[in-house]
Parts: structure tokens; sequence; C-alpha cells
């Protein structure tokens, strides 16, 4: 017999397969699955796909958890103009009293490096060695005791007979002890007292306890009080910046820093053809000795030459720079009046 030809409607994957249904419904399976991610991905305009599988995850532990949140305020509008913000001007001090504030700063930073310089270094002698232990050697020289440090060792006794056997030694009686009359007596402490504040009621302010007791007072010697302690008079240091543009260098070299020029060229501004030109250098010190001063004065010539070059290399002409020298300073300067 011919084989009978495959029916009307019957798939071509069952006669490959033999007649088994296993083709189709593995086909359904995967459109239906991609069906239902677009379809969950297309519903949630504003989340991607890892939103969407967190999502998935909340919902499969339930609770309060699995609720879907609104947006944020504001998510898909646009960016704000940083330009525009903050729209309100910021209140700041007169410049008149930032300027004041900028020269006290300025005295107190310059007053500390003067005494940072004239102190020196702080050194801080090594402790002595703590005492050797002397031991009390007999005439044999055996050693019979040790002395500890800070103890007074015992003193030794005077040779003398031996005691009886089978007889105890009497102890020697105490010696009288008369008391000294010519120590001075210890001062007093003062008094301590108590202070219990009254209870604050509500609507008063709290009340201020009384001044601490006096100081005592000893023979001899008046101790003033605190208020009026008068305040320590200061160095007669020229506490004054130097004036002039400040050029900054490498610390402990005559290299200038970078980014200078702007600041080289606005010194220039508004100078003549043959206007004087005065530069000076610092060397930075960290003392008075006359051996310290020296090389920092020599630092100093060092950064004014360098800085005298590149004002040449600006258009000013080599007869037109005065170059000095300072021992205490930073940097150095540029100005048209001399220093």
């Amino acid at each position: 017999m011919k084989p009978d030809k495959k029916r009307k409607g019957q798939s071509e994957d069952m006669v490959n397969t033999g007649g088994a249904k296993t083709g189709w419904p593995r086909r359904s399976l995967v459109v239906t699955g991609m069906v239902s991610l677009m379809v969950s991905l297309s519903a949630c305009g504003h989340r991607d796909a890892v939103d969407t599988v967190d999502n998935w995850y909340h919902q499969y532990q339930g609770g309060e958890i699995a609720k879907q949140r609104p947006p944020a305020p504001g998510a898909h509008g646009n960016y704000p103009r940083v330009g525009l913000t903050p729209t309100t001007t910021v209140e700041l001090p007169s410049p008149s009293a930032r300027q004041a504030l900028t020269d006290k700063l300025t005295l107190q930073r310059n007053l500390s490096q003067h005494l940072a310089v004239a102190d020196g270094p702080l050194t801080i002698a090594a402790p002595p060695p703590p005492p050797k232990p002397r031991p009390a050697s007999t005439e044999s020289g055996s050693s019979m005791s040790v002395v500890a440090p800070g103890q007074t060792p015992p003193a030794n006794p005077a040779p003398g007979p031996a005691p009886m056997p089978g007889k105890q030694a009497q102890p020697a009686p105490p010696k009288a002890t008369t008391p000294r009359t010519d120590e001075a007596p210890e001062a007093p402490l003062p008094e301590v007292t108590r202070f219990a504040p009254p209870p604050i009621k509500p609507g008063e302010l709290p009340q201020i306890g009384d001044l601490p007791p006096v100081a005592p007072r000893f023979p001899g010697f008046d101790i003033p009080r605190d208020a009026a302690l008068p305040d320590i008079i200061p160095p007669a240091y020229d506490l004054t910046e130097p004036h002039g543009t400040l050029i900054r260098f490498n610390q402990a070299s005559d290299q200038m820093a970078r980014g200078q020029d702007g600041a080289i060229g606005k010194a220039l501004s508004g100078r003549g053809p043959h206007d004087i030109v005065y530069v000076k250098g610092f060397g930075e010190i960290t003392s008075f000795r006359p051996s310290e001063q020296v090389l920092g004065i020599r630092l100093g010539l060092l950064r004014a030459r360098s800085l005298a070059q590149t004002l040449i290399l600006h258009g000013v002409a080599a007869s037109d720079i005065r170059i000095s020298a300072g021992a205490l300073g930073r940097g150095a300067r540029i100005d048209r009046s001399p220093y």
C-alpha cells in the first residue's frame, strides 16, 4: 500500500516527529513569554528592565513593599539651569569692615611668625638617668641589702660586742624629739561653700551665683585678680604687610610658582616708559641668628634677581629695575615705590 498523504490541517511538525505533538507547544510558550515581557515593559513607561525585575521580586515578596510607588516630583522634568540659582544676593559686611578684618588677621599672623622666630625651636632636655642601686656590703664583701631608688640607705651599725647567746638584745630607747618652732605655719585653705540655686520658674532667667572666693594671701606676696592683670605688651616688631604685589616662589627656592604672569602684568599696568620698578625678595628665615640672617638675605637676593629677569622679558629695561632683599618674609614683591 502506498503511504497516505498528510491530511488537510495536519502540521508538518507532527509528520516530521512521527505524529508526536511536541513542536508547537514550545513555540507557543516562547512567543507567549516574549509578548508578556513586551507588554509589561511597555506598560511601565518610566521603568526600565531592571526596575521591572525588581517589581516582580517585590510582588513575589508581597506586602507593603510590593506596591508600586509614584515617581518623585519633577523626575521627568527638565534640568534646572544652575546659572539662575540662587536668585537672592548674599548679605556680606561692607568692604571697609572686610578690609579691617583682613588687616587684623594679617597682624596676628605676622606676630605669631615673629614670636616663633624669636623663640626658636623648642628643645626639651632629656631627663637624668635614675640613680643606680648601691649594695651595702660587709667587711667580707658579701652583699647584705639593696637600696631601691628614692630610699635612704640604712646607717651602718657601729661595731660593738656581740650579744651573748641565749639572751635577746634589748632595743635602744627612742630618742626624744622636740618640735621645731622656726618653721612657718602652713597657709590655710579657703573655706568651701556650697551654693544651691533656687528653682527656676517658667519665664524667668536663671540667677548667677556669687563670685569665687578670694585667693589666699601669703606674707610678702600680693596676688591680684585675673581681671586686674594688665595685658602682655607685644614686642615692638614691624607687623605691617610689605606693600606691592606678591609673587610666590617655591619653598626655599628661587624658582617662581606657576601662574604668576597675570600678577606681574597687573603690577606693571599703568607704568610709564622709564618708571622705576622696585623688586624686593625675602628669604623666609626661622631664627634671628646672624648666620641664618645672612642665608635668608642671600635667598632673597636670588629671588629678586630671578624676578628681575622675568620683568626684563616683559619689556622692562634693566636700568629701570632696583632690587633689594629682606631676611623675613615670603616670596618677592613688585612695586613702583621704594621699600
